[in-house]
């Protein structure tokens, strides 16, 4: 069988989904708890590589089994055996050909900054403490900057190979919701650090230090030197993953 399971996790103590040879990440604990659970030494896909502490409200994976165990007793089996900052929300069997990053079209990310003056303290792991008033119409037009096909190298790590940093963003929008503001980015995928390169040249411009259509020459200039720092990983979740 074919499962396709969707997670939610808690990033702050991970570095990163990933599995590597150093640090926890999201994707060694899943694998542990299918060992555990199944007794086999299981393959997992993940739709997407988030950052180290960065989090996740819909992350997917697949993997197969040999379907001793229906999905839909998977959830309880894999939350009873993951830790506390990881959970299953959902398990279930995918087609044949299901690949949860190949078979993607679109990820949903959102990044959330606070920007009351004082520090916060329950959010403290889930947004970026800015100082100082951001202006959400000034970074609404730096955004329209953003949609379409572009190359991506002046907001992404310089680690991406060149010729993979050209992708279609979908859709780029910036909301007030009480004390947050909140960037949601729709791609059809994300290069690493984009999504926090993005966020760091926007709260720029919130902040009055670069006018709205700086933005845009930076995208142009394909030049990682000419962009602002990156944001931290605290704000950024993976919202959700679009088949």
């Amino acid at each position: 069988m074919n499962i396709k399971v969707v997670l939610e996790y808690d990033g702050s103590d991970f570095a990163g989904w990933q599995q590597q040879a150093k640090g926890r990440t999201v994707e060694a604990e899943l694998k542990r708890a299918l060992r555990e659970t199944t007794g086999q030494e299981i393959t997992v896909y993940g739709a997407g590589r988030t950052d180290a502490g960065a989090h996740a409200e819909g992350q997917v994976a697949n993997f197969r089994t040999d379907g001793r165990i229906a999905p839909h007793r998977l959830v309880a089996a894999l939350n009873a055996r993951l830790p506390d900052d990881v959970a299953v929300l959902s398990a279930e069997e995918a087609p044949e050909d299901f690949h949860a990053r190949y078979s993607a079209r679109w990820r949903r990310y959102r990044y959330r900054f606070l920007d009351r003056p004082a520090r916060p303290a329950l959010e403290r792991n889930r947004c970026w403490h800015v100082r100082g008033h951001l202006d959400v119409e000034a970074m609404s037009r730096a955004a329209r900057a953003l949609v379409g096909k572009h190359d991506w190298t002046s907001f992404c790590s310089a680690s991406e190979p060149p010729a993979a940093r050209v992708r279609e963003m979908r859709s780029a929008t910036i909301r007030r919701h009480g004390e947050f503001v909140e960037l949601e980015l729709v791609a059809e995928g994300f290069l690493r650090g984009l999504a926090r390169g993005i966020a760091g040249a926007l709260a720029e411009v919130g902040l009055g230090r670069r006018p709205p259509e700086w933005v845009g020459k930076v995208l142009r200039a394909r030049d990682r030197r000419q962009a602002a720092r990156t944001a931290p990983a605290g704000g950024l979740t993976l919202m959700e993953v679009i088949y």
